[in-house]
């Protein structure tokens, strides 16, 4: 896919690759986890540059500390107030000095800022962050996002600047490099991961997690689920803080009973079927219903609602759970598809909000891949409805921190799946949490008055999910920490643990550990901003009022003269993102594709010799020129065999050639050149294509196979006379999806969010 100009490395369409390696180090301990990621950076051009990467982290994670290296320097990042690291990148950038700038655009969500890399030059950025896990059950969930799947609405609703907004290239292949250690009460855990294929070695009382292949494409989130079946789960930590002080943290996993009775529930399913749905997302989506249905009860109530820009609703108002509304959706859900246009979750939460329902408890079970950018608006929205929401969270990039946060939010709780999971133990567990009583009534008893408690409100608390506390002591805590809880009916269950001794030494004004400063990052969400600000800076944290900021003062005679190019790292797209493929697991270190198609689709024509291509405008497919050749690429990649592998107009359905264009090609088999095969057909389309402006994405292993068929099939000149003719009355409404259906209520169909 890359050639070799004189200059360093470009793809094919001629592009320098700025980040060239992105490589992982986790140390799991306990329930405490801690990641070093390095990104190396290179300059391949003759001039200047400014790279720009937009990139994922667990929503979750806290950054400790950020250090760069040139050469043989290694740099330390310092963390300032915004406005001050934006001064001194920009001043760094214009006296022609080398810069790094780290900011927070939202929880989960960076982006890099790499100024006045010189050419020929390469730096290496090291981002060291740490997470608290949180038992769901037995299992906890390691996620290491790679990539930012496509997002509806407004970057700049969302506080995004043009230089920060993620861009796509189909042809992009950023790849990483993995190793993950496991130690503590979890070496013995059993582990596995539904998203990458993962070697697992253990030397010791440790276990190692590596990429089967060696490294693996930046397209799907990294999954390792680690299933322990401990039973003490509640443990106390204590850690030092600045000026002789100490931070505890109390992990609870509460054991609630289960009553004799569970009283009725109403459950209003709101699935999306926006167009980034498409795929695997969808599927799971009607996994997850099917799922949900055979979990209700008669006397239970519910409703399914479909949206994308705008709203359908299954039944007119919450019906009850018996066996002739249950066989009715599941009739229904037959039809259900990506197919509603773009992601309007705040519509559709209005919707069923107001959705009539009897007198009892009602929550949302909301199926989302969560793809939007206002997500504040949302979330705000959602806190004032009443309704619990429990969050299902679908695909191989879900946008983890909003659908995290839109539960959480709201009282209820959220699951993520992968698309190579297994759906109906997470929804089980949702129906747990619904179903079976709450604690409300929630109080920490600490051995020490503390000074402070992070958070101050603690929420709703569900059986088998871990309930983490942070408190800041003067002095040292010694003694049990004790959790009550008080359930509806006023029976009160108590739970204990023991604080361990302090694992960090901080002494004077030393940055302190990891646990305390995990506790201050969730402080500075309860804090005003200007306390908030100066907290973050007095504790090294990136915030939203604070960035990480590295000047690498040049000398004179090595400054940059000229003010730098702006070069943007693009994302890969996310496999199965929009319904392009579905994602598989890697059979080697030699295929690793982010696009197939697992099954043959229903052909939406028939074609023969005897009779004329008869079109069913019932869906059409959505895609564009690039995304197409991208299929090629793959479905060709796919074969590993040298050979063009695209022989027939089936092959190029399953590559999703629109309808109308394979229509076409088909009337000229049946009307013009009845003597001619499909293949010469085909390979002179391709050919056509790839002498078309976007014919420079295809693949060079691509391109070779069409020239090599071309000369084998010696096509007469009056086929290739037709199909470029034909190629050249082909609108780009052809490829996309605007071309009118016949059935004027599918119209719908024809949207797909970008």
């Amino acid at each position: 896919m890359y050639e070799q100009p004189a200059y360093g490395l470009q793809t094919t369409a001629g592009e320098n690759i700025v980040l060239q390696s992105v490589n992982v180090e986790v140390a799991f301990s306990n329930l405490l986890c801690e990641t070093s990621m390095t990104q190396v950076y290179q300059n391949q051009e003759k001039k200047p540059i400014e790279a720009v990467y937009t990139f994922p982290l667990a929503s979750n994670a806290v950054l400790l500390d950020l250090k760069v290296t040139i050469g043989n320097r290694e740099l330390q990042g310092k963390v300032v107030e915004k406005a001050s690291a934006e001064e001194q990148y920009e001043e760094a950038i214009t006296d022609g000095d080398t810069a790094i700038m780290l900011e927070q655009l939202h929880p989960g969500l960076y982006t890099m800022n790499v100024g006045n890399l010189m050419a020929g030059e390469e730096l290496s950025i090291t981002i060291i962050y740490t997470e608290l896990y949180s038992w769901q059950g037995d299992t906890l969930r390691f996620l290491l996002p790679t990539t930012i799947a496509p997002r509806y609405g407004s970057t700049e609703s969302a506080g995004l600047q043009p230089h920060q907004t993620p861009e796509y290239d189909l042809l992009k292949e950023n790849r990483f490099q993995l190793k993950l250690t496991i130690s503590g009460i979890l070496a013995d855990a059993v582990i596995d991961s539904p998203s990458h294929q993962i070697v697992i070695t253990k030397p010791g009382n440790i276990a190692i997690v590596t990429l089967a292949a060696g490294e693996a494409y930046m397209d799907r989130d990294f999954i390792l689920n680690i299933q322990s079946n401990q039973d003490k789960k509640d443990v106390a930590i204590v850690d030092c803080d600045l000026d002789g002080g100490f931070v505890a943290l109390a992990s609870f996993a509460p054991q609630l009973p289960v009553p004799d009775k569970i009283s009725p529930r109403s459950v209003k399913i709101v699935v999306d079927c926006s167009g980034s749905m498409a795929g695997d997302s969808i599927n799971q989506a009607r996994q997850a219903i099917s799922d949900i249905l055979n979990q209700l009860r008669p006397e239970d109530h519910f409703n399914l609602l479909a949206f994308g820009s705008t709203v359908k609703t299954y039944f007119d108002r919450q019906v009850l759970a018996n066996k002739k509304n249950i066989t009715k959706l599941k009739r229904l859900l037959r039809s259900l598809d990506a197919d509603m246009g773009g992601t309007e979750i705040q519509q559709a939460l209005q919707a069923t909000v107001q959705l009539p329902g009897p007198a009892i408890p009602q929550d949302i079970l909301l199926i989302t891949d969560g793809e939007v950018w206002e997500s504040d608006k949302i979330i705000n929205m959602a806190k004032k409805s009443g309704h619990r929401i429990f969050t299902v969270g679908v695909g191989s990039s879900v946008s983890e921190s909003f659908v995290r946060q839109l539960a959480k939010e709201t009282g209820g709780a959220c699951e993520l799946v992968a698309p190579q999971e297994k759906m109906a133990e997470k929804i089980v567990r949702h129906f747990k949490r619904i179903y079976l009583p709450q604690a409300k009534d929630v109080v920490i008893r600490w051995p020490v008055e503390p000074v402070r408690v992070v958070p101050r409100d603690i929420g709703p608390v569900y059986d088998g999910d871990t309930l983490h506390v942070f408190a800041c002591f003067k002095e040292k805590p010694c003694g049990s920490v004790i959790l009550d809880m008080t359930l509806a009916d006023g029976q009160t269950i108590s739970q204990t643990a023991t604080p361990e001794d302090p694992k960090n030494t901080t002494k004077d004004n030393a940055i302190p550990g990891a646990l305390t400063r995990i506790a201050m990052n969730q402080a500075l969400f309860e804090e005003k901003e200007k306390n908030a600000t100066e907290l973050a800076v007095k504790y090294q944290l990136i915030s939203s009022y604070t960035n990480y900021i590295v000047v690498d003062v040049r000398n004179k005679n090595a400054k940059g003269e000229q003010l730098p190019a702006l070069r943007k790292v693009p994302q890969m797209m996310a496999a199965g993102w929009g319904g392009a493929g579905t994602v598989i697991r890697e059979s080697s270190k030699f295929y690793n594709s982010p696009l197939f198609c697992k099954s043959k689709p229903e052909l939406p024509m028939s074609y023969s010799l005897q009779s004329k291509p008869e079109v069913k405008h019932k869906r059409i497919q959505a895609t564009t020129p690039i995304l197409f050749i991208q299929n090629c690429n793959d479905f060709h990649a796919n074969k590993l065999w040298p050979d063009l592998q695209i022989v027939s107009f089936y092959d190029l359905l399953e590559c999703r050639l629109p309808n109308r264009i394979l229509t076409v090609m088909a009337n000229i088999n049946y009307e013009h050149a009845p003597d001619i095969s499909e293949e010469v057909i085909v390979v002179v389309f391709l050919s056509t294509l790839e002498r078309s402006e976007v014919g420079k994405y295809f693949s060079q292993n691509f391109h070779r196979a069409v020239k090599k068929r071309l000369k084998q099939l010696s096509p007469e000149e009056r086929i290739v006379t037709m199909i470029t003719e034909a190629f050249a009355d082909i609108s780009k409404d052809d490829w996309g999806p605007n071309y009118p259906l016949e059935n004027e209520d599918n119209q719908e169909a024809n949207k797909a969010h970008g």
